[in-house]
């Protein structure tokens, strides 16, 4: 049964006193916490009652410190063999996260409240992907303490931070990546590897870090050409997995992309594993083939400076408006759901003659 009863004892400077609520824990131990005054313990002890009954009371004196929670969380990553660059950001984020709240204190002692100011604090000392980022990485230390038994609840499972869509732009042909005047320009002004690169790139729809760790074993360019993406390489270059199981997917080649992959694989010299490959057969790095490769070839077009993911735009952007269904679309581009694909290309299906349709639909009504 829980009580609050009063506590005196003498000191030098006279009598001190303090009320001290007494009471069982989900588990039947019993606890004791201290207040200052009788006010404070009976508005604590509502909320510990119904914490208990609801299950998700944690003492203080037994729960972790927000430092000791962040490290086990990384532990954790680390022992699950997340990518390198994964780790790194979860390491950034950790910095983030206690400079906002003391690596000392406790577990138990959080409150919705306090993780809503900590996403306001967030939000107001860093861009918007940067916080939204930072506060996922918080809610999932706290997950991964609940999972452990160091806290009964997550109590910023309900805090959010929403993406900005006011100020986002849609991507736009010309501006974001390339009209068809400009890649044919850029393609007759390629050499064979920057060829090679572009069409898989603009045609295929392949990333930048898989196209460096595309090996010629995952290209099949005979009847019915086809590459393969089931390795990727990181800011390391280092050759893995995909970061996701949506990444590993068969693409189908045309062919023009066909015929200079085949040119490009008759200049290889022999032995080489990747595609495009250093002459050590490590994967070129990313500054490299946009400074020495793309740059170039968008000067010689009179283009924008485009990026490599402005080619995979180009070809996701091509399949919707060459009739490619939006599930085939989304397999081929490697995105984990349907509605990353329209959020970022729906605009750009092709549609029919807006005052045709609705002439259409008059005529249903009027005949």
């Amino acid at each position: 049964m829980a009580t609050i009863r009063k506590r005196s004892w003498q000191t030098k400077d006279g009598e001190k006193t303090a009320w001290v609520a007494d009471y069982l824990d989900q588990h039947g131990k019993r606890r004791l916490k201290t207040f200052a005054t009788k006010k404070a313990a009976d508005a604590w002890m509502v909320t510990a009652r119904h914490q208990v009954a609801s299950g998700t009371h944690t003492p203080e004196s037994t729960s972790a410190m927000i430092g000791e929670a962040v490290e086990l969380w990384i532990q954790r990553a680390e022992a699950e063999g997340l990518e390198r660059a994964t780790l790194d950001q979860y390491r950034q984020h950790r910095g983030h996260i206690l400079a906002l709240i003391p690596a000392g204190e406790r577990l138990a002692k959080l409150t919705t409240a306090r993780c809503e100011q900590l996403r306001d604090d967030l939000v107001a000392g860093h861009k918007r992907p940067m916080a939204r980022k930072v506060l996922q990485s918080f809610k999932s230390v706290l997950k991964d303490a609940k999972r452990r038994g160091l806290v009964a609840q997550n109590v910023a499972a309900d805090t959010t931070i929403g993406k900005d869509k006011r100020h986002k732009r849609k991507l736009k042909a010309g501006v974001d990546f390339p009209l068809p005047a400009e890649l044919r320009a850029m393609l007759e002004a390629a050499d064979p590897k920057a060829k090679a690169l572009v069409c898989l790139a603009a045609l295929a729809g392949l990333r930048a870090s898989e196209l460096r760790g595309l090996r010629w074993s995952s290209l099949d360019l005979g009847a019915k050409p086809s590459v393969t993406v089931n390795e990727r390489a990181d800011r390391w270059n280092s050759v893995g997995s995909p970061k996701s199981a949506s990444s590993r997917r068969a693409i189908p080649l045309g062919e023009v992309a066909t015929r200079v992959l085949k040119e490009w694989r008759l200049a290889q010299p022999p032995g080489r594993s990747l595609v495009f490959g250093t002459a050590a057969d490590r994967p070129d790095v990313l500054g490299n083939l946009q400074r020495r490769l793309l740059t170039p070839l968008c000067a010689a077009a009179g283009a924008p400076r485009y990026g490599w993911h402005s080619l995979r735009h180009y070809a996701i952007s091509s399949w919707l408006a060459s009739g490619i269904d939006l599930k085939t679309a989304q397999h081929w581009a490697g995105h984990a759901t349907l509605a990353l694909t329209l959020d970022t290309y729906g605009h750009l299906i092709p549609r029919a003659d807006d005052h045709q349709r609705i002439a259409a639909a008059e005529r249903g009504l009027f005949g």
